[in-house]
């Protein structure tokens, strides 16, 4: 006897079509503040990965964290970041913000699916004072390789 559902039932038939595929492993990286440095790895595997971020120096930080367009190689990408000036037009418009008082981790994480060939940077734009530079400026910028 044919399977009949009852009324306001829906029969579900499922069908697999070939062997399932397990997903990447997620990875973390954390991200230190100092004053004025970043300390993050280099380079980093392609992948799902959650960025944390942990400000180990005496003054707030932030990491803004976005990806180059794919047409900025690596040197080029540094320069950028060592100028304090990234323009809107090689930066793709995807990215976040996470912000840490001194010696506190953010509980938010920024997720990203990195592809090899990716460069993302880090830079911080807080000021400790009206009239004083940027941490850009000072040295708290970062790039990040996806191999």
């Amino acid at each position: 006897m044919p399977f009949a559902p009852r009324a306001g039932l829906a029969a579900v038939v499922l069908t697999l079509t070939g062997a399932a595929r397990p997903s990447p492993a997620l990875r973390h990286v954390t991200i230190e503040a100092h004053d004025y440095s970043y300390v993050v790895p280099a380079t980093a595997p392609a992948g799902p990965t959650v960025f944390h971020f942990v400000n180990r120096g005496h003054v707030p930080h932030e990491v803004q964290l976005f990806r180059f367009n794919a047409n900025i190689d690596d040197s080029t990408a540094r320069a950028y970041l060592a100028s304090g000036n990234v323009p809107d037009s090689v930066a793709d418009m995807s990215g976040g913000v996470l912000i840490a008082a001194p010696g506190q981790t953010t509980r938010e994480a920024l997720y990203a699916e990195l592809r090899t060939g990716e460069h993302y940077a880090l830079m911080c734009q807080f000021r400790d004072g009206a009239g004083k530079p940027q941490h850009a400026m000072l040295g708290m910028v970062a790039l990040v390789t996806v191999r």
